[in-house]
């Protein structure tokens, strides 16, 4: 992506993205601010939950906003076991992320808020690595969480 293109989405707001990207039209965008001022839901989960928007798109459109790729945790396959040693489980559901690769001192890292320094920093710190962080969706990482680490 461009970095002029990093800067439009950067300044432009979820909603106006999905307009300009024909995902909603003004009638449905008006109707959901609307909504989403009285809802502790953020506004991408509720697009999703309405069913105006796929979650996955969301993600994405998020991940570009803050310079965080998306990743579909449930496609990358099995993650092996040392990497997981990294990050014990009760801490990875603490704060809903979940390792998935190690390459050159880089663990890579699934977050459902990767924009929280203060985590990225902790687990730098934890398993002694930069950390490179990337955006899934909670259900992602509960499900990643389950079928990875021991019971």
């Amino acid at each position: 992506m461009s970095k002029e293109s990093k800067k439009i989405l950067g300044k432009k707001r979820l909603g106006e993205i999905l307009k300009s990207l024909d995902f909603i039209d003004d009638e449905k965008l008006e109707n959901i601010l609307q909504e989403h001022k009285g809802s502790k839901m953020k506004l991408g989960e509720m697009l999703s939950s309405m069913g105006y928007v796929d979650k996955e798109v969301v993600l994405s459109i998020v991940g570009k906003q803050i310079g965080t790729p998306y990743i579909k945790v449930s496609e990358y396959g099995d993650i092996p076991q040392g990497v997981l040693n990294y990050i014990p489980k009760n801490i990875a559901a603490k704060h809903m992320l979940i390792p998935f690769e190690i390459e050159n001192n880089v663990i890579k890292v699934a977050m459902a808020e990767p924009q929280e320094e203060e985590i990225r920093t902790s687990i730098s710190v934890l398993t002694d690595m930069e950390v490179e962080a990337y955006i899934t969706s909670e259900e992602e990482i509960i499900d990643a969480i389950n079928s990875n680490y021991p019971a």
